[in-house]
This record gives C-alpha cells, structure tokens and sequence, in this order.
C-alpha cells in the first residue's frame, strides 16, 4: 500500500521568541530561543534532558552514572530538590554527602553537562508530602499559597539552596542553565503521608487565576535574590497551570502509563493519546494536556517529563515496554519538538528518613526504580540502547531537524489512540528535504503489522516515492524516521529506508552511519553525481539507473559499508547498521570530533580513556571504528590480571578484554515458600563493583531485611526483582538476607455478613506467595587509558 504525504511547504517561519530568556557565560557561550527551539551560539540547539535525583542515589557513584547518562546522548540533567530530604527537621539543613547539591553540580559541569534545577518548593516526585516537610502542615497558613507565613519559609529555603549553588550559574560560568519553579501548580497535589491515606490530597490555598500567577512571579523573585539567575526559567505547564507570559518557558510531557488513572473500581488503563501524531506547533490542533493560554506558535513546544519509564503503584502493576520509550520521544520530536526531557532516565533509592520513609505512600518504600533506562543500581537497560542512537542524530543533525515544521497526512486527526490498524505517520520538512516519521505503537493496544509499505513524499516540484526495490514492513511496536534528499557532503540521498545516527569526519573522509530498523532491508537511493568515479558495497547489491542515481540495497540482518569515491573530493561513507549493532553504538568526544565504538558492554568516557562496567561477563570485546580523524588507540590497563589484545580490519579496531572472573558464593535456605534466608560469603563485595542479585518471585510485595531492616523492597510486576547490593554494605554486615512476599491473589475479596465485631473479610480464589530463584551476578569494572 502506498501513504501519500503533501510536504510541499514553504520553510517554516522563524524569529527570535519574545521570551525575555537567555544569557552569556564568561567563556562567551550564548544561549538564546527563537519561537521553535533553543539556541547555543547562535545555532539551533537540541535539548536532552534526563533525570537523575541526586538524593536518592549514592554520592560515591555520581560521577560514573552522570558519564552513563552522558554517552547515552543526554547534554542536560535535570534533578529535583526535595526539601523534606534536606530539612526533615525544622531549622536542620543537610547538605552532605548523598545531599551534597554543589558536588553533584559541579560533578556535572567536569563532565560536560549543563543542569536545570527543579527547585520546588513542591515537587511531587512521588516523595512524601511531595516534598514538604511534615512539620510545614497544619499551621495557621496554607501550604503553597501566597500567606506570608508559608512564603517565609520558601524564601528561606531557596536562600539556602541559592548558598549551595553559589557560582554554579551560567552566567558565572557554571553548568546551571535552567531552574524549574514549583510543579504541576493547579495541577496536583500530594498526600500528608503521617495521617492521610491514597487519594485524600492535602488541598493547598486553591490560588488559580491571577493570584497563581502571582505566585509563580514570587518564586522567581525569590529565586533571583537567592543567586538562582539562570538563561532559562521553566514551570510545569499541563493541568491550567499558571503562566508568566515572557518570563518563564511552559514545559510538557507525557507518559504510556498512568496509575494515577487507576483505582479498585477502575483497574484498567485505557489507551493515552500520546502515539497519535499531532502538530504541536499549529494553532488548530488538538493536543490533550497542551491547551495553552497564549499561541501556540509563540514559543517552542518543550517538555520535562516524558516518560522515561514508570513506577509501579500498589494498585497498577505494569511493566513498561522499551519501545514505549523510544516511540514517545519520536512522536513528541515529529509533532514539532525541539526540547526533549525524561523523566526518569536514571533510577534511584528512596532514603529513610529520621522520621520515617520519606517515599509517597502508593509507592514501594524503598526502590525508585521507575524501569528507567538507567536503573536503580546502574543498569543500562534496552530502552537506553533504542534511544542512545536517536540521541546521537539530534546532537549532529539539529541544525538540520530543527527549523523544520511538521506536516501530518490528511486523515491523521481522525486516528483514534484505540486504533490498531491505521498506520501512523509524518514528516518534518523545509519543502524539500526532511525526514519521514512513523510510529506503530500504542500503549495498551496490540498493533496491527503493516507489510509491503511504501511512501509518496509530495514535494512542491517532485514526489519521492520510497522504497522502490525492496518490501518495507512496519512490524508492532515499531518506530523510527527516514529522511529524504538528506545532503551528503555535496551529494544527494535522495531516500534512505534507514534512520540517520551520527557522522565521522576528516579531511579526507566523511562516514555517515545510519541505523536499519529491525526487519526492514536498507535501501539508500543516492542521486547521480558528476564527481561520483565509484561507488562500492561490501554486502547487499548497487544498482545504476538510466539517470546515473544509485540504489544500494542492504540486507537488514547484517552491516555494511558503502563507498563512495569522488572526483576533487573526499570519500563519502555510509555504514549500514543492524538494529542489533546500533544498539551497541557508543559516541565518545575528543578534541570536539566524535570517536565510535561498538560494545554490548556498557562504557562511559573518562578524562584518562574508558570504563567498562560488564555485568557478570569477565572477557568481552569492543570495536573502534578506523576511519576518523584520531589514530588508533592502543589500549592498556593497569587493572591487577586484566590483559587486552588488539587486531584490525577493514574498517575497525577490535580488543579482546580478560580480567579475573569473581565467584559469588550464595547459600539460600527456604523459611517458608514465602520466606527465605540468604547467606554471603565474606568479602562477597570486595573486588567487585557491584553484586546484583536477581529475584525470581510471586508474590504481592517483595521486602528483604537485614538485622531486622527493610533496606529494599519491590512491588510484584512479574519481572525479576534486582538488587544492588554495594549501597547497603553496612546494613548487610552480618552475610544474612531475609527476603519475604506477602501473598498475590487473584480472585474476590467479601466482607462476612455475620461480622460480630471488627470487620471480617473473606477472599475466594488463589494467592501465590513463593521464591523460586536468586541469582548473584558480579558487575566488573575495568578502565582503560591510551
């Protein structure tokens, strides 16, 4: 079947945004916004925001989760302060170790990364009080609200958070670009955990109109008089939040699930309209939670919470699929997306608190998970390895995507979220390049399979009809983009059935690397060129048309490359990936031009080389790829009994790595089927960087103790249950675990009639309550220098 698509339009308007945002730092870096996205210097500038909370994770691992986050794409971290983890005691402020705010700042900034701060003071966040301290409520003043009392102790705080980012602005020349105010004002609110139960919220004054308006300007006031100026102010903008026209920019987001939505009498999530295209940037369109109160062409449509993943509720259960992720972040960059920001991207552990856990109440005790695509304990996970490359293309090709507007099919406001056999589809473009969007996910709906697709891209003096020599099939829970008259260093890919990731270039060669979604064949038609002497594949066949234009044609299952020699020119490349070997792609930077590698062992860069961190395998190799403009490194280790060997071929460097493999020692004795007892062995933890136990269960909450304590815990999603065991060395001193689950039922629960006194309740059905499994894994870590 052929989708036609009318992209024939004039290149989209483009001014600099009335937004009284922006600024210079002394090393003359100038951040600026134009009404469709942000600018860096000048140029467009593609924003990828995660979040990683610097307070529920380990102070000691900062520096090498922010480098995981880095290499996976991300250039900006956000992080909430929780205020309740930094003065659960009125009048005690801790900023030390897992609090430190300035060292994780400044962690960011020695790695490159700017920062938003997302100062609250309500956060939410899924933190009790959602953030508040509990001694805040029941005063004679009403939480977040304009009553003297309770902005008394805001101003107080940002004065205190200001003193511990003291000259980590932009301007001063440190990372911190953004500041968010509030959260979700108008919008939600949050449980007093010491006395309230789920769904009876704490109301706050009830400010909207004019006087949340005037709030909003009274954080940012007190923010700048606490030494909080930054290029960018932002504030949630979904949910009739206030606005503050020109001063602050609204951000939105998204998520494939929602257990807010589910409750005992509604148990079942129905579809959300995120996986519908829409134009975010067009006055008429219909966009669910973006409904602003100014134009929609005004500013750039941005967001700081898509769903990275989700946490599980006591009442919802799910598991989030990892093409939820990817298919999130392609839908909200297709509909005009400039500015794209996960929450979360790293996962994390909720502290104890002096005064009780300091997690909401709906949410396991302990573990902040969230399926991110970093998690709890440093796993790099499958939806970081479908996004890592699409992060790779906004970073090279922003000033391509940027300044191009959306245009939907006609037909595409008429799809449903429950609709599982149209196929879903858009383009940005200038008029005449651009890339082709599509989408076949839908959460909470079982996609059809589109076979034999093609496209006809209409352009206002041609169409491009695509693809010509192969079968293109769209499989469920795909999406990716194809571009289309995508310049080539002088040359003109006229189609490609293949997503653009990034580009390696020297003086004497340019190596453009495109991905192969899963199942699809890459066809690359590249138009006939006077200079073109040879072009050659080392797989798949190159056929030469009548008009001079090339087709080559990739089988999906394998890589290749292709080349392309040129008269007075340099050699253009192109490598063909594999799905499977895209994920294994991996960016470093050095001297301003990128280094390719390729793993399926996750790395991060650091100032001396590389570091690896394998998850129980003591031998792996990893590739570099030849053709760019730095040598070949000759990798070297002082790690005790790690030895690397090196051999080369074609176009990549190849390393065999060995180090000592570690034994885990782990006796298990069963209690009960619901209770079991695990014993380590002494120095289980030394040598290791991480032992991670894997836990295979039934049952409604996992807890594991140690010494009487809850130091994890994990709502049943029929996943394996993970724990990292490092953090908690001194809470598992003794060598014994006890893990125990409370039983899942699945049947009905009735109350006895005949009840004499306290309330009787009788449940018909089955209950599993057992372990089965657990598996202790070590986690390696070996650096490398050059």
């Amino acid at each position: 079947m052929v989708y036609h698509i009318q992209a024939g339009i004039a290149p989209k308007e483009i001014y600099p945004a009335t937004l009284r945002l922006g600024g210079t730092n002394p090393q003359g870096d100038q951040i600026s916004f134009t009404n469709y996205y942000m600018e860096l210097n000048g140029k467009p500038y593609f924003a990828v925001c995660g979040e990683f909370h610097y307070s529920r994770y380990p102070e000691d691992s900062w520096e090498a989760e922010i480098r995981k986050m880095k290499i996976s794409g991300i250039n900006i971290v956000a992080t909430y302060i929780f205020w309740n983890h930094h003065e659960e005691l009125e009048g005690h402020f801790e900023w030390q170790g897992n609090r430190n705010l300035r060292k994780f700042v400044e962690l960011c900034a020695r790695n490159g990364l700017y920062v938003i701060l997302r100062v609250g003071p309500f956060c939410h966040g899924e933190v009790r009080n959602g953030g508040l301290p509990d001694w805040l409520f029941g005063r004679s003043f009403d939480v977040r609200s304009n009553d003297e009392g309770y902005l008394q102790y805001v101003h107080r705080l940002f004065q205190e958070i200001g003193a511990q980012a003291s000259g980590q602005m932009f301007k001063d020349g440190g990372p911190v670009v953004g500041i968010q105010l509030e959260n979700e004002f108008n919008a939600a609110a949050a449980l007093w955990e010491l006395t309230a139960k789920q769904g009876d919220e704490y109301l706050s004054g009830g400010i909207g109109g004019e006087a949340g308006a005037e709030h909003m300007r009274i954080l940012k006031q007190y923010a700048v008089d606490a030494g909080m100026v930054a290029p960018v102010y932002t504030s949630t903008g979904w949910g009739a939040a206030p606005f503050l026209e020109d001063e602050v920019l609204p951000l939105y987001g998204g998520y494939a699930y929602t257990p807010w939505s589910i409750s005992e009498q509604n148990p079942d999530q129905k579809p959300t309209p995120e996986y519908v295209f829409v134009n975010y940037h067009h006055e008429e369109s219909e966009t669910g939670e973006f409904d602003p109160p100014y134009s929609k062409t005004k500013y750039p449509f941005a967001c700081c919470e898509m769903g990275g993943g989700m946490q599980t509720w006591y009442l919802s259960r799910f598991r989030v699929e990892p093409e939820s992720v990817m298919a999130m972040s392609l839908m909200k960059i297709g509909g005009g997306c400039n500015f794209v920001g996960y929450y979360m991207f790293h996962g994390g552990t909720n502290p104890v608190g002096k005064t009780g856990y300091l997690n909401e109440s709906t949410t396991p005790r302990i573990t902040y998970d969230f399926q991110a695509p970093i998690g709890e304990f440093g796993q790099v996970r499958d939806s970081a390895h479908l996004l890592r490359p699409l992060h790779y293309f906004l970073r090279r090709f922003a000033g391509r995507l940027a300044p191009m507007a959306t245009v939907l099919p006609q037909g595409a406001e008429a799809i449903t979220p429950e609709d599982a056999h149209t196929l879903r589809y858009a383009v940005r473009t200038d008029g005449s390049a651009g890339f082709l969007f599509v989408n076949n996910y839908q959460d909470h709906v079982e996609m059809d399979t589109h076979k034999d697709v093609r496209f006809a891209v209409q352009l206002a003096g041609e169409t491009i009809d695509f693809p010509r020599k192969s079968r293109l099939a769209v499989r469920r829970n795909a999406s990716f983009i194809l571009p289309f008259n995508f310049a080539l260093d002088g040359l003109n890919l006229r189609y490609a059935t293949a997503q653009p990731v990034t580009v390696v270039e020297s003086s004497a060669l340019a190596t453009y690397f495109f991905s192969m979604p899963e199942g699809i064949d890459g066809e690359f038609m590249i138009a006939a060129g006077e200079g073109i002497t040879t072009l050659s594949a080392d797989a798949g066949t190159v056929e030469q048309d009548a008009e001079g234009n090339y087709t080559v044609l990739i089988p999906h299952d394998r890589s290749a490359m292709i080349r392309i020699e040129q008269k007075g020119s340099r050699e253009i490349r192109i490598y063909a990936m594999s799905a499977r070997e895209a994920s294994m792609l991996w960016e470093l930077e050095e001297g301003g031009q990128p280094r390719l590698i390729f793993s399926e062992i996750p790395p991060v860069q650091t100032e001396d080389g590389l570091e690896f961190f394998s998850s129980g395998q003591s031998s792996f190799s990893f590739r570099e790829y030849a053709g760019g403009p730095a040598a070949a490194a000759k990798w070297t280790t002082a790690d005790a009994g790690c030895s690397i060997a090196q051999h080369n071929d074609a176009w990549f460097h190849s390393y065999e790595v060995k180090l000592p493999a570690k034994e885990i020692r782990l006796e298990t004795r069963k209690i009960h089927d619901h209770k079991i007892a695990l014993h380590l062995a002494p120095g289980t933890l030394d040598g290791a960087e991480e032992v991670l136990l894997s836990i295979d269960y039934t049952g409604n909450v996992g807890y594991a103790f140690s010494g009487g304590e809850l130091f994890h815990d994990h709502f049943h999603n029929g996943a394996p249950w993970e724990i990292g065991l490092s953090r908690f060395r001194d809470t598992i001193r003794s060598g014994e675990i006890i893990l125990e689950t409370t039983p899942l039922r699945t049947g009905v629960t009735t109350v006895a009639a005949d009840a004499a006194m306290a309330v009787e309740k009788q449940f018909t059905g089955e209950a599993t309550a057992v372990f089965r499994s657990v598996t202790a894994v070590p986690v390696y870590r070996v650096g490398l220098t050059k």
